[in-house]
């Protein structure tokens, strides 16, 4: 069952624009293997201004390990403003 995190952290891209570390709870986490992006599609109706100012929303499936330390899956979150949310630790 994945925990929700759903916190601010710093992402480093790599030259193809895919995310390569992040800085959680001031540890480095060094993404291993390729991420997998994953457009998801917002209920932009439910939305108070009634007027999407985006349709979907980018989110990232990662594996990423702190140090030597076991590897985790997470779900980062890239928000329209193009900061970065971590959304989900899924152990």
């Amino acid at each position: 069952m994945p925990q929700i995190i759903n916190v601010p952290v710093d992402v480093e891209l790599s030259a193809d624009g895919d995310p390569q570390t992040f800085i959680w709870n001031r540890f480095e986490h060094t993404v291993i293997g390729q991420p997998q992006a994953i457009f998801t599609r917002t209920r932009w109706w439910e939305n108070s201004s009634g007027v999407p100012s985006r349709i979907d929303t980018e989110l990232w499936r990662l594996d990423a390990s702190r140090g030597g330390e076991e590897q985790h899956r997470y779900d980062l979150r890239r928000d329209t403003d193009g900061s970065w949310v971590l959304a989900l630790d899924w152990g």
